[in-house]
């Protein structure tokens, strides 16, 4: 039943209720379609066979298989192959190109490692000048304690001096 040039119908997959015609056995389970669906190879259990029979070589071209088709009235998928599209060659370096290349990239890459050690300083120099002894970076120091004597000094140096300026009134 399954023959070069026997029309079948596939039951399976995106070409699925499409008529195409068979145009070369591969081996007992796949063939090669045309028609209506994509030419491609084919699980013979996806396609359904009709009684039709199309006198095509085996092998055929998709314009043969179009003919044939014609003549039954069906329609053929037609497939457009993208046309060519011209590359330019790439310009090869020179030697002397390659080695001001590689010269310029070094000097890229000393700019970028100073700037990244400069920064590491920075941040070094910064985190030695904040004030404070390891306990209060640590935070086992209470700031609100810190912070309410530091308020007590300048309060008891304000209540001396308006004594002073009371003695002088008097």
């Amino acid at each position: 039943m399954i023959e070069v040039g026997r029309i079948c119908v596939k039951t399976a997959g995106r070409d699925a209720g499409l008529k195409c015609v068979i145009v070369d056995v591969l081996n007992d389970k796949f063939v090669l379609i045309d028609g209506e669906t994509r030419r491609r190879k084919c699980n013979v259990f996806h396609l359904e066979p009709l009684k039709e029979v199309v006198k095509i070589k085996k092998n055929a071209s998709h314009d043969d298989v179009k003919k044939e088709f014609e003549k039954l009235g069906l329609k053929v998928r037609e497939t457009k192959p993208k046309p060519k599209k011209e590359r330019q060659a790439k310009k090869r370096k020179t030697p002397e190109q390659l080695s001001v290349q590689k010269e310029e990239k070094k000097k890229l890459r000393d700019i970028f490692k100073l700037k990244s050690k400069d920064a590491v300083k920075d941040k070094v120099k910064e985190m030695e000048n904040k004030s404070g002894s390891l306990e209060e970076k640590a935070g086992l120091v209470d700031k609100s304690k810190e912070i309410k004597a530091d308020k007590k000094e300048p309060q008891e140096e304000k209540a001396s001096k308006p004594a002073k300026k009371s003695d002088k009134k008097k």
